[in-house]
């Protein structure tokens, strides 16, 4: 895929640098300067092979069926492994069972390859987690027992559906932002994310269990979702934004009544994309999250604010970074990515490409003094931009982030608004509005569609139109097909 777009230094990183990251580093070395390791992380690679699906379908494929072998009987799974061996992190992390089911549904949609859910893989056993301990490292062996991709799947599901107090997921020991990992360690913290994530994940799931004949089980997923969304709207809603969750005590984390982390972004941008969020409270949340995490003079999206100093109450290690440092209130660029998604999502088109170019590398490097500022490599997306002085604007952790496939999905999936779903491409574009004319070069295994995007006059009164080789088509949609030759897309937008 390549593009031209009136953005030169999005096409830079989108012709090439954002795939070449993700395949390079995350896939096949998993090591760089700030992490030399080598392990697989269960959510870190599945996300990255996401993204390189329109280059490699085959190795999404594997990662996949890969990952469903690293989960234990009980459902949980190696937080990061050694291959040779199976020696890794056994923990109570919250999140990482479900990337399973949410790469593998958003894998199934695009290719249509739905008998990546019939492939087998191994459990794992391994000495239980003692009580009062967070994580051990462990040498895992096959249990002697297996199970398709959708029974891995649907066991980290069904372990997943306890409820704290407030009707929310459990936080356990991280659900997502690793250094939260004394919020819920007691068993009874809770965290909106996770909501909003589950939410998503069987609005993609359910409909898959209906079709395998599993109506039983997809009408209580349904019904979990439904008691979710609920309580995020009830327990998850602090007046103005999403909280973050509660701690095991109770009190609220991520609402007006902390002194620090007051709001974090994770939670305001998954409350859109997951579709929770009513109009007005989406508004509100993305509101506040232009109020108190952006800032366009440092060209920053901060993950929350303030950050952990002297909080009484002990988050876990996120404390222990400067403020203003990776999660504790810097830039986290992954979930940025999320953000501007969340942006688009909602409408918010030209600010939405705004905020993109505050995440591009290369525009943090435009002239000598933002290179000498920012200190790190203008080509690779950094996992985090630094947000108080004296370290303000400068980068961090480059090149191993799973922020490059995330930043190659927004634009691809979201911005430009191509859309694999088996043999169909649906086009759906949200550019700013200043954008003129634009062209997608997109290859469908041996066959290339040219695709040029134009904006319609202000004051037409045409529908978008799209056209194949000349030909008008009902809709925005194109049925591909691998004939070997060239063809030429027009889509006139409104």
């Amino acid at each position: 895929l390549e593009v031209s777009t009136p953005s030169p230094a999005l096409d830079l990183m989108l012709g090439g640098w954002l795939a070449y990251q993700t395949l390079s580093c995350r896939v096949h070395g998993r090591s760089a300067f700030y992490q030399s390791g080598g392990a697989f992380g269960y959510r870190d690679q599945l996300q990255d092979s996401l993204a390189l699906l329109p280059y490699w379908p085959d190795q999404t494929r594997r990662q996949i069926v890969l990952h469903a072998g690293h989960q234990f009987v009980e459902g949980d799974v190696l937080h990061w492994w050694h291959p040779p061996l199976i020696a890794g992190i056994r923990t109570r992390f919250a999140d990482d069972l479900l990337w399973l089911p949410f790469i593998a549904c958003e894998y199934a949609k695009q290719t249509g390859d739905v008998a990546v859910f019939d492939e087998q893989a191994p459990y794992l056993t391994a000495p239980a987690l003692p009580e009062g301990e967070d994580e051990i490292f462990v040498h895992a062996t096959p249990s002697g027992l297996g199970g398709s991709v959708f029974e891995h799947c649907c066991r980290a599901l069904d372990r997943s559906l306890a409820v704290g107090a407030h009707g929310l997921p459990l936080f356990g020991t991280g659900d997502w932002n690793d250094g939260m990992n004394r919020v819920g360690r007691l068993g009874r913290g809770e965290s909106t994310w996770m909501g909003f994530f589950l939410v998503a994940i069987i609005d993609a799931f359910a409909p898959l269990c209906e079709e395998r004949g599993e109506t039983g089980r997809a009408d209580r997923y349904r019904a979990h979702r439904e008691r979710l969304a609920t309580a995020l709207n009830d327990g998850g809603w602090d007046g103005q934004w999403y909280r973050r969750g509660y701690y095991d005590d109770g009190a609220p984390l991520g609402s007006h009544e902390n002194r620090e982390c007051r709001i974090d972004a994770l939670a305001q941008a998954w409350s859109v994309l997951s579709g929770v969020a009513p109009p007005d409270r989406a508004t509100m949340a993305l509101d506040q999250v232009e109020a108190q995490l952006i800032n366009d003079d440092e060209r920053l999206v901060r993950l929350l604010t303030p950050p952990f100093v002297d909080t009484p109450r002990d988050p876990g290690y996120i404390r222990g970074y400067v403020a203003g440092v990776r999660e504790n209130g810097g830039q986290y660029t992954h979930a940025a990515t999320w953000v501007v998604r969340a942006m688009t999502v909602l409408g918010r088109r030209d600010r939405a490409a705004q905020l993109l170019d505050l995440l591009n590398p290369v525009l943090h490097a435009a002239t000598p003094a933002q290179a000498a500022r920012y200190m790190v490599e203008p080509y690779v997306v950094a996992a985090d931009v630094y947000s108080l002085a004296p370290h303000t604007g400068r980068g961090g952790w480059t090149w191993y982030t799973g922020s490059a496939g995330w930043m190659y999905r927004l634009v691809v999936e979201t911005l430009l608004g191509v859309n694999r779903e088996g043999d169909q491409l649906r086009l759906e574009p949200r550019p700013p509005k200043g954008w003129a004319s634009y062209k997608i070069h997109y290859r469908y295994r041996q066959t290339v569609y040219h695709i040029t995007i134009t904006p319609l006059a202000a004051d037409s009164d045409q529908t978008n139109r799209l056209l194949l080789d000349g030909k008008e088509l009902a809709g925005t949609t194109l049925s591909l097909r691998d004939d070997q030759q060239e063809h030429f897309v027009e889509l006139h937008i409104r």
